[in-house]
């Protein structure tokens, strides 16, 4: 019996050491950047999508040619699909080239799109993740981040520029 109790103990000092892993601790490693929710955007995808669909479908050409400075409807819905298409593939290569490494120093080197910058990073005390002195992205003093979900597996960061809200998830880099 006092083996089994020892077994026991055991995985219960190792799940108590687990459990005491701080935010800073579980931050610090390479993450990649994989899925971005931003629901104005996607909003605006959809409403440009919607348009594109819609375009001269009840008008004649006059109005047409005064409206789109066109009579050839679909080409003009060729080029704007074209664009929303390119815009979008824009999006997802920029989100699959972003990397976050934080280090246990207090730096961070962000990879966003290929442009590489350092930043120091550090929690508030409401448990912000604040990103200090970005040098590359227009003079940004102060990035702050809510950190909505932090394990082993996920990051997931909100933030707002613009008046914009995304929330952006991360997986931790693949050894």
């Amino acid at each position: 019996m006092s083996a089994r109790y020892s077994i026991l103990f055991l995985v219960l000092i190792i799940a108590i050491i687990a459990c005491n892993r701080t935010k800073k601790d579980m931050l610090i490693r390479n993450w990649h950047a994989v899925k971005l929710d931003n629901p104005q955007l996607n909003d605006m995808i959809q409403q440009q999508q919607l348009f594109i669909d819609t375009v001269g479908t009840s008008t004649n050409a006059e109005v047409n040619r005064t409206l789109y400075n066109t009579t050839r409807i679909d080409s003009l819905k060729s080029a704007l699909q074209s664009q929303l298409d390119s815009f979008v593939v824009l999006q997802k290569m920029a989100l699959a080239n972003t990397w976050f490494n934080f280090k246990k120093s207090g730096i961070a080197v962000l990879t966003f799109n290929g442009a590489t910058d350092s930043t120091s990073w550090h929690f508030d005390d409401d448990g912000t993740l604040i990103l200090d002195e970005l040098q590359q992205t227009g003079g940004v003093d102060k990035l702050k981040m809510l950190v909505v979900q932090l394990n082993d597996t996920v990051l997931r960061l909100r933030f707002m520029q613009n008046n914009i809200n995304s929330v952006v998830s991360f997986h931790p880099e693949k050894n």
